[in-house]
C-alpha cells in the first residue's frame, strides 16, 4: 500500500510520462511531413529523355536531354527548370539537335555541350550552347569534321572557358577517339587533342591544371573497357615524365666526363 508521498511521486512521474509520450508522438507524426517535401517523382512532357541535371543557385533543378525519339528521327533538345520540389518553372526547346551536358554558369546562365546535325562541318559536329537565365540562347558554336562527332560532357575551367569532352570519328586515329575541345568564355576554341580509340562520358580539370576523362576504350569492339585518361594543361599527355628529361641530361653528362677523363688518362699514360 503506497503512503501518501508514494501517491504524490507517482503521479507526478505519470503526468510526465504521459507528456513525454505525447511529445514524442506529435514529433514522430510531424518529421515524415517535413521529410515528404524534399522527396519527390516527377514526367514532364511525352517522349522523351533526360541526360543531365544540375542544382541550381536558387535550389531548384536544370535538367536537359531530349524531346522525341532519336530512332524517329524528331529529337531535338529540351532544357527544363524546376523549383525545388520539381515543379516546372519553364522549359525550352532547341530544334537544332540534341543535349547531354549542363552547368550552370558563373552569369546565372547556363552552357550546354551536345551535338547537332543540323548545321557544323559534318554529319553530327559538338555542339556548345549559351542561354541566359531564363533559357533564351545568346550564342552557340560547333566543332567538328566531316564524320560524326559527339559531345558527352562539358566542364568550366579555371580560366572561365569550357572543356568539353566526347569521341571523334573525324579526327585521330579515324575510328572512334577520345576528344577533347578546349574554348574560350564566348565558346572559341582554343585547341584540341584526340587519344586513343574510345570515347570520353565524363571531363574534369584537375587540381593541377590539367584534365582528366573517363569512358570506354575501344581495343576490342565487342568488349569495351573502362578507361580513364589524364592529360596536362594542354590536354596533352606527355611521351615522358617530367623527370625523364633531366635524368637523360644527367646520364649524358656522367658519361661524357667518364670518356674524358679517359681520354684525359690515356694522353697522361702515353706521355
Amino acid at each position: 500500500m503506497l503512503v501518501k508521498g508514494e501517491v504524490t511521486i507517482a503521479s507526478k512521474l505519470s503526468v510526465v510520462l504521459s507528456v513525454v509520450f505525447v511529445v514524442s508522438l506529435m514529433l514522430a507524426s510531424a518529421i515524415p511531413f517535413a521529410a515528404a517535401s524534399s522527396f519527390f517523382y516527377r514526367t514532364y512532357g511525352g517522349m522523351g529523355e533526360a541526360y543531365c541535371v544540375v542544382q541550381t543557385s536558387d535550389g531548384g533543378y536544370a535538367i536537359i536531354g531530349i524531346m522525341g525519339s532519336i530512332s524517329a528521327g524528331d529529337a531535338i533538345g529540351w532544357l527544363v527548370k524546376t523549383d525545388s520540389d520539381g515543379n516546372i518553372e519553364w522549359d525550352k526547346t532547341y530544334d537544332e539537335g540534341s543535349m547531354g551536358s549542363i552547368l550552370q554558369a558563373s552569369d546565372g546562365g547556363y552552357t550546354i555541350a551536345g551535338s547537332t546535325s543540323s548545321f557544323g562541318a559534318g554529319r553530327s559536329d559538338f555542339w556548345l550552347v549559351k542561354t541566359d537565365s531564363s533559357g533564351n540562347m545568346e550564342w552557340n558554336h560547333t566543332y567538328g569534321g566531316p564524320k560524326d562527332d559527339y559531345a558527352c560532357s562539358i566542364v568550366q575551367t579555371n580560366d572561365g572557358g569550357y572543356a568539353i569532352a566526347g569521341d571523334t570519328n573525324s579526327y585521330g586515329f579515324g575510328y572512334t577517339d577520345f576528344w577533347l575541345v578546349k574554348t574560350d568564355s564566348s565558346g572559341n576554341m582554343e585547341w584540341n587533342q584526340t587519344h586513343g580509340y574510345g570515347n570520353a562520358n565524363s571531363v574534369i580539370e584537375t587540381s593541377d591544371g590539367g584534365y582528366a576523362m573517363a569512358g570506354n576504350a575501344w581495343g576490342n569492339p565487342e568488349s569495351p573497357s573502362f578507361c580513364l585518361v589524364k592529360t596536362d594543361e594542354a590536354g596533352i599527355i606527355p611521351e615522358f615524365s617530367s623527370w625523364t628529361p633531366i635524368l637523360l641530361t644527367f646520364v649524358v653528362l656522367v658519361v661524357v666526363l667518364v670518356l674524358y677523363r679517359k681520354e684525359i688518362t690515356s694522353k697522361s699514360t702515353s706521355t
